[in-house]
Order: structure tokens, then sequence, then C-alpha cells
């Protein structure tokens, strides 16, 4: 079925699709999840958008960049393809508007970040509308594994995601999509999603003809200053972006490097999120001449004219260092060289590999970790609950430590509520509510209501959710929300010892990374190294 031909109208200034785009679409359109390993700027999201409108119901793409989900639904609105993106940029009573409406919309695609996926409130609107979810699209694939870089602990939802749309039966293929992978995260991703060999898509070459690659080893600091200086004035690129790894050192850079008369700017992970949108847009319509940046800018990023690749500080392997300079020149209608430098020193590697080593977690570390997410008494059967936001920022990476408690089978999580029983309000009470307020006695408390009423808190939950759903709830509060987890086991000590020796492993595999990523930057042909480490 030649899908381009069909909807030509919404993408006219594309001629054709390239064999590898019509092949992908072929396997899906028969009903195949599929891996694809496509080099950015070479129609990954044509593919799914094409598919998206051949098929019934809605496509989910799961993605993990805000301004990204946004400037593709404004480019698919502007084509005349219903697209939404569901992020935290909509205020939440909007947000429970949409949801009530799913099934009355005409969206064909429906952007969202991982962490939706298990949102309850999210999952009774996709139950109780009956919409159909065709396709489930996970951009940024390697965020999947736990073996790559990259990883995201809120993409091992997709899963747990995927068997909850199964038990409502609905069962979409999966698309996973990502630029270039190594051969673990590779195999991480096939077994996750059941993806064979014969559907899963890499490119004959994965190098890119129009990346120039230069590593330059400097002693010290100071020198990686003057050679960035020599660098700039030698290629005079209008566009540079510049990796380095320290929220500090990107503001420092932008600010000392403005006196050599350029315009600069910085974006990081605690740049406010209207800010970050500001400087995006101004270095992509080139007010901001370089942009000093950790990878927080990076994934999904849709910058096609990118002259120069600056790495003042060392990635943490090929693959990283790949993706990062794969960001360089995506223009295909103006043929030019990207000019990709790498500055480093003995001193950096040696210091990224004892930050790496000192990752390595004993078994008491893990029991700490484990308790500070569910208290020190486990008993088969209890509820814990857990504040989201302390969750998501705890320096215990908390994330982690869920993704392996569930994996092990030692925890499952019931969902999550906004507010508590006195704070949430409905405009008309519930049997059940009017029963789990009865004996309160000015507890504010789920746990308590439920040992009170002997209500399960996996019933309150999924009827809160359902009076959300057609509109009987309120007033939520959006400012607490609190995650709730049944214990199924107790007995931790074979868990603590299997999950240190996995996490040591990843541990050693990264270390190994960067001694790969040490030999490409004193290599004389770094493409040949690369390609051979990826393919």
């Amino acid at each position: 079925m030649d899908l381009h031909a069909k909807y030509k109208q919404y993408f006219p200034e594309i001629e054709s699709l390239y064999p590898y785009q019509e092949e992908v679409i072929k396997h899906l359109i028969e009903g195949n999840s599929t891996l694809a390993i496509i080099s950015t700027g070479g129609g990954k999201s044509l593919i799914f958008q094409l598919l998206a409108l051949e098929l019934e119901g809605i496509t989910m793409v799961v993605s993990p960049l805000i301004a990204l989900m946004q400037e593709q639904v404004n480019e698919l609105n502007k084509r005349g393809i219903d697209a939404l993106a569901l992020n935290s940029n909509i205020p939440f009573d909007e947000q429970r508007k949409i949801l009530r409406n799913l099934s009355d919309s005409d969206i064909r695609l429906l952007y969202l970040s991982p962490e939706r996926l298990q949102n309850g409130i999210f999952r009774a609107s996709l139950a109780a509308s009956g919409v159909d979810i065709s396709m489930i699209v996970i951009d940024e694939a390697h965020c999947i594994s736990q073996w790559g870089q990259s990883f995201r602990p809120d993409y091992a939802q997709i899963v747990p995601f995927k068997k909850f749309l199964d038990s409502i039966d609905q069962k979409p293929i999966v698309f996973a999509l990502t630029a270039t992978l190594a051969k673990e995260p590779r195999k991480a991703i096939q077994n996750e999603f059941d993806i064979s060999d014969d559907n899963t898509f890499k490119p004959q070459s994965i190098i890119r003809e129009n990346l120039n690659l230069h590593f330059i080893q400097v002693k010290d600091e100071k020198e990686k200053l003057s050679e960035l200086e020599k660098f700039l004035e030698e290629n005079q690129p209008e566009k540079v972006l510049v990796y380095l790894y320290s929220k500090r050192k990107c503001e420092e850079y932008a600010e000392s490097i403005k006196s050599w008369g350029y315009e600069t700017g910085f974006y990081h992970a605690d740049v406010d999120k209207e800010e970050k949108g500001r400087v995006y847009s101004r270095f992509k319509n080139g007010k901001i001449q370089i942009l000093f940046a950790t990878t927080a800018f990076g994934m999904g990023i849709n910058i096609p004219d990118i002259e120069a690749i600056v790495h003042i500080q060392t990635p943490n392997s090929i693959e990283e260092y790949y993706q990062h300079v794969g960001r360089g020149w995506r223009d295909k209608s103006i043929s030019k060289t990207c000019q990709c430098l790498a500055l480093w020193s003995e001193t950096n590697f040696d210091r990224r590999k004892k930050e790496i080593a000192g990752e390595k977690l004993t078994i008491e570390a893990l029991r700490y970790r484990v308790t500070n997410l569910l208290g020190k008494k486990l008993k088969k059967g209890n509820i814990i609950s857990k504040d989201k936001e302390e969750y998501l920022n705890s320096s215990d990476n908390l994330q982690i430590v869920r993704y392996k408690l569930e994996e092990k089978g030692i925890i499952e999580t019931i969902g999550e509520i906004n507010g508590s029983p006195l704070k949430i309000e409905m405009n008309q009470n519930t049997d059940l509510w009017n029963a789990i307020h009865k004996d309160l006695d000015g507890l504010d408390s789920f746990q308590w209501a439920s040992a009170q009423s002997g209500i399960e808190i996996a019933e309150i939950i999924d009827h809160l959710y359902e009076q959300e759903f057609v509109g009987n709830i309120k007033k939520m509060p959006a400012i607490r929300r609190d995650i709730f987890f049944r214990i199924l086991k107790e007995d931790l000590d074979p868990f603590l010892i299997e999950t240190a020796n996995e996490l040591n492993s990843i541990v050693a595999q990264r270390l190994a990374d960067l001694d790969y990523l040490k030999s490409l930057f004193l290599n004389t042909e770094p493409n040949k190294l690369i390609e051979e480490f990826l393919s």
C-alpha cells in the first residue's frame, strides 16, 4: 500500500519515501511490532505520521521532550492533521476536560511523556472512553534499556501500560524508534516488546558522511578555551552547540565567551520551562550563535542547520557521543559538513571513571534506598504510600529502585491520587465516598479511610477515577499527589543480592564503554570504530 501517495496532500513537499521507510511501513501495516534504527534527519516521524492517518483509532507517541512534542503537534495541526500533546504545559483542569472527551475527539496522534502512562486518571479515561489505541510509538527508544547511557526509569512504564491495554482488550502494535543503538540496548528492547530480528531495521551504515570529527587532547581546562577559540576562528560557524555535563559550567562558559563577540546562551535541567522554550527558539532562529548545554538539550531536538558540535566535557560512551554529533547539520536540501570537536584530557577520563565507579552499590546501600521508598516494615499485602514529588526528587534515585522492585515482583503499583479524603470534593457524594468519610475522625489519610471503612484503596482509587471521568469531581487538588504500592513479598535478601549484582554489572559496562570512547578519541579511523561499536 502506497501511504505516501494516499496522503500526499498532507505532505506535498515529500517527493517519495526512502526504501527503508516503505519497508518499515509494510511490516507495521501487517501488524508486526517493529524496531527501527534510523539516523537523525532520516524521516522517522513521517513513518508513524502516515500510519496514524491509515490506522483506526489513536496513535500514541511517547516522547521525552515537551518542546519537541509541541513542535510536532503544531506542525501536524498546520497540515490539517488532528494531533495533541498532553503534558504539564496544559492546566490540570484542561487536561481533565480533554480526557473526559477523548471519545468525541478526532485526534489521530496523541503525544505523551512516559510519566503519563502510569497516571491512573489517564488510564481510567482510556478505559471508559472506549477509543481504540492502534499503535504505540516509542520515540528515543534507547531510553528503555538500563544498559544504555540514556536509560530513563519512566520508560520502564511502557510495558506495564501495554499490559493495562491488554486488560481492556486493546492490542496496539509497538513501533520503537531511535537514531543510534548499541548491541545490548537493542537486545533489551527486542526482548521487552517481543520484536524479532526480522522486524528490526538498521541501516547498512550508521555513519553520517557530513560529520567531520576532530579530537584534540589537552593538558588542562585552560587549554580547552584556547582550542575552542581557535576552532571558532578557523571554521566561522554561525550556529554552534557545545555540550557540557555541569550546569554551572554551562552558565560560566556562556558568560565568559560573550567577550569574544558571540551571542551566547545556556540550557540545562534547572532552567525554568518558559526560559528553556525561549532559549530553544532563539537558538533555532539564529539569535543565539553558541549554546552551552547539558544533555537536557538533546533527544528529539529538531534544528536542521547546526554547523558545529563541540564537547568540552567528556561524554559517557561512543553511543552517546554519536547521538550528540548526529544533531549536526541535518538539512538535506543543502550539502554542508558539520565540524565536530571533542576536547579531552587524561584527567577528564580519570575523573569520569571515578564518578562511575562510585555508583557501585553495596547490598546495605540498596537496602537503605528501598527503606527510603517503602519504609522499614514490609508485610505482604500492606499498602504503602509515597509523596510523588519526594519520590521524583530524591537523591537516592528512587525511580530505579521502584523499577527494580516491580520488575522482581516485590511490589505492585496500585495507582496515584491527587489530594486526600478531606481535600477532594464531589459535586454529589456517592455511597462509597460517604462510607469512607464516615469514620475518618479528622484523619486525612486514604490508608486510615480504607482501614476504617473496609474498602480497599484500589477500589477507592478506581472509584475516584470513574467519578473524575463522569465529571463528578468538583475539587481535586493538583499540589499533592501520592503513589500507592502493595507489598507482594516480604523477604528482601534475594532481591537485594540479585539487584545489586545487576546494577553493578551495568556500572562495569559503563566503565568499559568509557574505555571504548577513549580509544575512539585516539583512533586515526574514528568512523570505522564507531561503525564496529554500533553495528
